[in-house]
C-alpha cells in the first residue's frame, strides 16, 4: 500500500517538525541521514505546490485578462460605430 500523498501544509508541519528536531542538542546520529533525506523530500514537495499554486493562480489573471479585453468599451455599441450617429445622414439623432 502506498502512502497517500502530503498536502502542502501536512509536509510543511513534518518539515519543521524535522528542523527542530535536528536543531536540538541530541541528535540521533543513526537516523540523522534518513532525516536530512526526509527534509530534502519535503521541501521539494513544497517548492513543487508552491510553483504549481502560482501556475494555476496565472493562467486564472490571464483569462480574466483575456476576457476584460473582450468586454466592449462603454458608450461603443457591439459593431463599434458611435451611438447616436444617424448612418444615412451622418447627422446627431437624439435617442429615445
Amino acid at each position: 500500500m502506498t502512502e497517500r500523498e502530503l498536502g502542502y501544509t501536512e509536509a510543511l508541519a513534518e518539515l519543521e517538525g524535522i528542523l527542530d528536531e535536528l536543531d536540538g542538542d541530541e541528535v540521533d546520529v543513526d537516523v540523522l541521514g534518513s532525516r536530512v533525506r526526509r527534509a530534502a523530500e519535503l521541501l521539494r514537495l513544497c517548492r513543487d505546490r508552491i510553483a504549481s499554486a502560482r501556475f494555476d493562480v496565472e493562467q486564472v489573471v490571464a483569462e480574466l485578462e483575456a476576457e476584460a479585453a473582450e468586454v466592449p468599451a462603454p458608450g461603443r455599441d457591439e459593431a463599434g460605430a458611435d451611438a447616436g450617429v444617424d448612418a444615412d445622414e451622418g447627422l446627431t439623432t437624439p435617442r429615445q
